[in-house]
């Protein structure tokens, strides 16, 4: 099933969530990947599974982009009368951009088709409620391990997968495969090796580029400037006060441009209600940049923001206002906006 067009001996394979994040969807075009590519000389392979996520997540999240960019120049234009200036893409754009994004052109990368039978061995897998699907039903995900060890019998593969299902482990911090998976790479792949990553960090390290210390005061004092609307937009919703310190994590990876560092950070802090004294966690994960030269940090692109309480079982609930981001470029010709005509002085009719 491997492609005549996979020719190089090591191959990457990411699980969808990474892929719709490293794919230079909103990673500044994915620069540090692409520098690794080169680097090693590996061949970006994307499962169909992956591909067909990709897509649909594009779509959905770029059309509610839209939705939510027209309803704030609505607002704008009951306040100014109306508003000149933005042409939204129409469905079929969307449709084709995602599509195009999906495949990772820009990458070179190679998408594998599935033969039937790959299909049904997922299909077994998902139905047995092996590995990956061992906790919750995820075909997708035994699609694109399937592909994986279809792919070590000619290739050495790179599998990078943040899902929890693939781990050996819940906690964040494992970063072992699941001794089952494990098991089955090491049987199919004699003479070939499968290396796990769940992290991009991780994949990323011997990238890393040495350069003096930012202060956390600086990075914080560049982010908290760069999302100012959406912290507002937070303490509106939650009545929780933001507080513009925190813990900073930061992974510095060398770049296409040698001047250039792609900075990736992580930002968490706790915020405090005044009336009660109980606290939210809040979360910031974005990319940058860090002109050596200059000693700037400069072009923030946030990927997740989140206002969030814990909830009795575990599980997060987060405020109104929190987003995970997949951005696309699009281009299009100024219309003017006008707002819709609403009738002042009336009441709506009640069933009172």
């Amino acid at each position: 099933m491997t492609s005549t067009k996979l020719t190089a001996d090591e191959v990457i394979v990411f699980d969808s969530s990474n892929f719709i994040e490293e794919a230079g969807l909103t990673s500044r075009g994915a620069s540090a990947l692409k520098h690794y590519l080169r680097h090693r000389g590996t061949q970006l392979v994307v499962p169909e599974a992956a591909r067909e996520e990709c897509e649909r997540n594009l779509i959905k999240r770029m059309v509610g982009r839209i939705d939510k960019i027209e309803n704030d120049l609505e607002w704008l234009a009951r306040v100014c009368s109306k508003v000149n200036g933005w042409t939204p893409p129409t469905r079929d754009e969307i449709a084709d951009r995602a599509k195009t994004l999906a495949r990772a052109t820009h990458l070179k990368a190679i998408v594998l088709p599935e033969t039937e039978t790959l299909r049904a061995r997922a299909r077994e897998r998902d139905h047995a409620q092996r590995p990956p699907s061992h906790r919750k039903a995820s075909l997708g995900d035994c699609r694109i391990w399937e592909q994986c060890l279809e792919l070590l019998k000619d290739h050495d593969v790179v599998f990078v997968a943040r899902d929890g299902d693939f781990r050996s482990g819940w906690s964040p911090k494992e970063e072992k495969l699941h001794p089952q998976l494990q098991t089955e790479a090491d049987a199919v792949g004699a003479g070939r090796t499968l290396t796990f990553h769940c992290r991009m960090e991780s994949l990323l390290s011997e990238l890393k580029h040495e350069i003096p210390s930012i202060p956390k005061e600086r990075v914080l004092a560049f982010v908290y400037e760069a999302i100012a609307g959406n912290i507002e937009e937070l303490e509106a919703n939650s009545g929780y006060r933001a507080n513009n310190d925190g813990d900073v994590d930061l992974h510095f990876l060398t770049t296409d441009d040698a001047d250039i560092v792609e900075v990736r950070l992580e930002i968490t802090n706790e915020w405090g209600n005044p009336h009660d004294g109980t606290v939210r966690n809040f979360y910031v994960r974005g990319v940058c940049q860090y002109h050596l030269l200059e000693q700037e940090l400069r072009d923030l692109k946030v990927s997740n923001v989140r206002l969030s309480t814990t909830e009795p079982d575990g599980s997060l609930r987060a405020t109104k206002g929190s987003f995970v981001s997949v951005s696309a470029e699009f281009f299009g010709g100024p219309r003017p906006i006008r707002p819709k005509q609403e009738p002042l002085g009336q009441r709506e009719p009640t069933d009172a």
